[in-house]
């Protein structure tokens, strides 16, 4: 589950703008929804804009701005002054093979960055991630549940679709409660293992301690090793997929489909099993690993037609959330393996132009890689029937 605020930060930037004065060498700046405001570039970095509003620097994803601003960043890039101290913008990584087996060292060390009992605030940090806790933990159990969160972040650095977020070197946070009601009162949903919740683009990760298997024993805390939550690598997943990626015809289908892909491969004790296709397809056509948790879609599917389902509004892809999420792990899983030769090259294109800021229709042109939208769905539906599942697209 992905919570998305009704405010963007071209809202918080707007509220800003109003209230500031206005320094010198000011520009109008507008996004992708028509919200304009005034203010001065001062940097360009990882894919986004900092723009400066009365000394205080936003960060803007470039992707979001018009395609006019977009022209003036490029301009100001050539005139701009090197800086030479400043480290080099990380690159996606597009060209590794395709993980097979992914994991990271059991043994890792875990800091101690605060613990205060008098503010209640408890911090524990891994080489990608502070954990941000209400409760004081033993770093033993937190090196035991950490191990997740490495994992899926060291998967989307070897997976070659070209993110940038899981490289950066500011630590992705993750805030842990004691109990549900915690949980629920900070903002996550009520049932749910965890939630990302995103404000344009960035955004934390909320998790009751019960879904990572930690249960208070006594005065202290251990780890249940019969409940570790393998689902919650699919919200460790949306945080640190680029903000590009959940543009309008790709946010939905493609996000979610890669985060249920993510979440599918098979984890257990720092490792995931990327070549363990048959977990995804028994969570989406039954019930799951252990009758847990599946879409139970069954073996024959009735969708919609694929532009549709493509082009559809986030709202209505989570509308009917458990047969779309089911659907867009088969299609995602399509284009990273069988789609083509089967070396994914039209997702990585499709997720390239997203980069450059194309939009619907022109954005699906490397999906379709020259067919129709009818001979997407033919090759779509031999694809998989051909490993027992029938999709019948209307």
């Amino acid at each position: 589950m992905r919570v998305f605020p009704d405010i963007p930060i071209f809202a918080t930037l707007t509220l800003v703008a109003l209230t500031a004065s206005l320094q010198a060498e000011v520009r109008g700046w507008t996004n992708s929804n028509g919200k304009t405001i005034q203010a001065e570039l001062v940097d360009v970095t990882e894919g986004k804009a900092v723009l400066n509003m009365n000394g205080q620097n936003f960060p803007v994803p470039i992707a979001s701005l018009s395609a006019v601003d977009q022209e003036f960043i490029k301009e100001w890039q050539k005139s701009a002054p090197v800086d030479t101290a400043k480290p080099a913008v990380v690159e996606g990584n597009w060209d590794s093979p395709w993980p097979k087996l992914v994991s990271v060292d059991v043994t890792q060390d875990i800091e101690v960055l605060k613990e205060d009992e008098s503010t209640g605030e408890y911090i524990y940090a891994s080489d990608h991630y502070e954990f941000i806790c209400d409760v004081k933990l033993n770093t033993s159990v937190v090196k035991k549940f950490s191990r997740l969160f490495e994992a899926t972040n060291q998967f989307c650095r070897e997976l070659p679709l070209g993110m940038t977020k899981p490289f950066r070197e500011e630590r992705h946070k993750i805030h842990l409660f004691e109990s549900k009601q915690s949980y629920m009162e900070k903002g996550g949903p009520p049932g749910s293992a965890g939630v990302y919740i995103s404000r344009g683009g960035e955004g934390d990760i909320l998790v009751p301690l019960t879904s990572l298997g930690v249960k208070k024993v006594g005065s202290s805390f251990s780890v249940d090793y019969d409940k570790e939550n393998t689902t919650l690598s699919h919200e460790i997943a949306h945080q640190i997929t680029d903000y590009e990626y959940y543009a309008p015809g790709s946010r939905g289908w493609f996000t979610e489909g890669m985060a249920e892909y993510i979440a599918q491969s098979g984890y257990r004790s720092g490792k995931f099993n990327v070549n363990d296709l048959s977990k995804l397809k028994e969570y989406v056509t039954a019930y799951g690993e252990g009758n847990t948790g599946g879409r139970a879609l069954g073996e024959e599917i009735n969708a919609p037609n694929l532009e549709d389902f493509f082009t559809q509004s986030y709202g209505q892809f989570t509308e009917n959330g458990n047969f779309n999420y089911g659907l867009a792990a088969l299609v995602v899983y399509y284009y990273f393996h069988m789609d083509g030769n089967k070396d994914a090259t039209n997702i990585k294109a499709f997720l390239k132009g997203l980069k450059e800021g194309k939009k619907s229709p022109e954005m699906f042109e490397p999906l379709l890689a020259g067919r129709s939208w009818d001979q997407m769905e033919e090759d779509i539906t031999k694809g998989w029937r051909a490993r027992g599942i029938k999709i019948n697209f209307r």
